[in-house]
């Protein structure tokens, strides 16, 4: 299985054999660092062109700021509740469908490289399954995506929310 945190920006974990899978260097894979855009835009890592550029929540969330042209400071909420109510919208389809299109990128590779039974969305991602999952199975699938065509993983949602990350700190 892969756990992916899709917030700020794009954590991750892998799960093997019911053992978590220890990267030797770094506390956690380093899955929003993974290029999915050749010479693209610089991430704080210092490369150019990683997942977390494309696809974390920030990213989106800024895109469709700059496509609106709406307050920078809303919250998570606010920002869900303007896409549901205009989500017919042109400007806003293009900035799902194109976040959709960077998403799919980063996470076939995932599926071709670990051929995951699962995979387990957190973070502010999970307040957005209505809007992007089905749009990112239909991406995946339609584009073939996915390496031989090997099937689809399951997607889940944390049950833990957004508050994973919290709550995990604490304990």
């Amino acid at each position: 299985a892969v756990f992916l945190t899709i917030g700020t920006g794009v954590g991750g974990a892998v799960f093997l054999d019911d053992k978590l899978l220890r990267p030797k260097r770094f506390e956690g894979f380093e899955i929003g660092h993974m290029i999915i855009c050749k010479d693209g835009l610089k991430c704080n890592c210092g490369k150019n062109g990683c997942f977390e550029k494309y696809a974390s929540m920030s990213a989106f969330k800024s895109k469709i700021i700059k496509a609106l042209n709406i307050d920078k400071n809303l919250t998570g909420k606010e920002l869900r509740d303007i896409l549901l109510k205009n989500i017919a919208n042109k400007n806003i389809q293009k900035c799902i469908d194109e976040y959709i299109e960077y998403l799919s990128i980063g996470i076939s590779n995932l599926i071709n490289i670990f051929e995951p039974e699962a995979i387990s969305f957190g973070g502010s991602f999970v307040y957005y399954e209505d809007i992007f999952i089905d749009k990112l199975k239909k991406r995946l699938k339609n584009n073939n995506l996915i390496f031989n065509n090997g099937s689809m993983p399951e997607f889940k949602m944390a049950t833990l929310e957004n508050d994973a990350g919290i709550i995990g700190a604490t304990i």
